[in-house]
This record gives structure tokens, C-alpha cells and sequence, in this order.
């Protein structure tokens, strides 16, 4: 579980699209109190819950001196996503569909990573979206790495964690979770008031200096349309054989 919050400080560059239809949003919807369930019966309302959801949106949040936040909406069935973020002071957009991996970025993004030799490529990109070639390896990667904050793969993570006290996150009664004894282990928060889906994730086991790592979920199953740029507005761009931008 620790592992999976610290993934998600590697998604950089994601590309958030808002839906406007209904939703279960987490703030608002409400059940049965979870604070009383024990362990296997809080673990199995929380793997029917998650189950239930398509769409989910995620917010990383990293402290420390590399402050940065990368805002994903991801559709859990398929997928695909769109995402937001700031890669070394450069704002990124992504947009992956079907496997195809389309990157947004400015100028002095693309001059960085592409270096002096590539001007015209990098000239052509203005405005557009690269779009990953099919043998690159960032496809995969940024699948994986978005994979990796599903609040899916957390449940099915936590049959062996610990119970914790119960605490108030943002003045809601939350259940608490931890994947071991240790006092900084990372921790999953649940709503008691609410349908069992996790709402943070916080862990202290990241790189030096880097500060604690921050994931929250929201905006459950509030449809997001997750298209393809259209094809004047893409770039095809050659085997890079890196990740689209840096770690936050």
C-alpha cells in the first residue's frame, strides 16, 4: 500500500476533463455507519463498493520543498484517463484512450526533453498534442502508474492491514486503516458516514526531503468524457524511450 501512494507521485502531466452529469459524490452520499464493522465486514463493504464505481477522481498531492499536484479523473473499467499536473515548473496535460498516450505541453517543456536537434518537432508541437509512438514505452508506463492509485488496487491491499482509531479528516468521522505496525505506515481513510470507498491516502515513506504524499478520491462515479484529440490538433512523436516528464 505504501508503494502504491508513492507511485502515484510519478504521475506527472495528466490532463483533467470535467463531467457534468449526476454523480455519487462522496461528500454527499451516506449509509450505514462503518465505524462498528469489523475488520473482514469493513474489508468486504469496501471491495463491493469499490466494485460498484466506474469513474474516480484523484488528486497527488506531494509536500515538502518539491511542493507539486497532479489532479487525474480515471475511468476504472477501462483505463483510460485524463490528467493535470506540473512537471519541473512546466504545466502538462495527458490524455490516454485505448492505449494511445497524448501529451500537451509548451515550448520550453518540449525544448528540455526533446534538446536543440529536434527544434522542428518541438516547433511543430505548439499547441498540439504529441502522441506516443506505438513501440515506446511510456505507454505502459503511465498505464501502470495511473493503474496504481485505482482505489481498487488499495482494497484489494488491505485484507492483512491494521485497524487504526477512528480520527476526523476535514471534519467528517473517517475508519482508519494502516498497512503495519509502524507509526509513519501509510494510511487509508474511509468515511464512517458514507459508502465504503477511501477518500486519502497519506504516506511518509518517500524520497528524502520529499515530504509526505497525499492521495485523495473524490467525484466517484461522476461520468468524464475521455476522448482523443482530434488529428489536426496531434503530433506524432518518435520513440523517446522516456517518461513524459519528471516525478513532482
Amino acid at each position: 500500500m505504501g508503494r502504491a501512494v508513492r507511485v502515484a507521485a510519478a504521475a506527472t502531466g495528466m490532463a483533467l476533463m470535467t463531467g457534468c452529469s449526476a454523480a455519487v459524490d462522496l461528500a454527499d452520499a451516506t449509509s450505514a455507519n462503518l465505524s462498528g464493522l469489523g475488520d473482514e465486514a469493513l474489508h468486504e463493504r469496501m471491495t463491493k463498493a469499490v466494485d460498484g464505481v466506474r469513474y474516480v477522481r484523484v488528486s497527488d498531492v506531494r509536500g515538502g520543498p518539491r511542493n507539486g499536484s497532479v489532479d487525474v479523473h480515471l475511468d476504472m473499467r477501462t483505463g483510460d484517463f485524463t490528467s493535470s499536473g506540473n512537471g519541473a515548473g512546466h504545466p502538462i496535460e495527458m490524455i490516454s484512450v485505448g492505449g494511445d498516450l497524448y501529451v500537451k505541453a509548451s515550448r520550453a517543456y518540449w525544448q528540455r526533453h526533446l534538446g536543440p536537434d529536434r527544434a522542428d518537432l518541438v516547433a511543430a508541437l505548439d499547441g498540439k498534442y504529441g502522441r506516443a509512438a506505438a513501440d515506446d514505452p511510456v505507454r505502459s508506463k503511465m498505464a501502470k502508474t495511473v493503474g496504481s492509485v485505482n482505489p481498487r488496487k488499495f482494497v484489494n491491499e488491505l485484507a492483512d492491514a491494521d485497524r487504526r482509531a477512528d480520527t476526523f479528516v476535514e471534519g467528517r468521522h473517517m475508519v482508519v486503516i494502516a498497512e503495519s505496525e509502524a507509526d509513519d505506515a501509510a494510511r487509508i481513510y474511509i468515511p464512517a458516514d458514507g459508502p465504503a470507498l477511501p477518500f486519502r491516502a497519506i504516506s511518509n515513506d518517500a524520497a528524502p526531503d520529499d515530504g509526505a504524499i497525499t492521495l485523495t478520491w473524490t467525484e466517484y462515479d461522476r461520468p468524464v468524457d475521455i476522448k482523443a484529440p482530434a488529428r489536426d490538433l496531434v503530433v506524432e512523436l518518435p520513440n523517446l524511450g522516456m517518461a513524459p516528464g519528471p516525478a513532482l
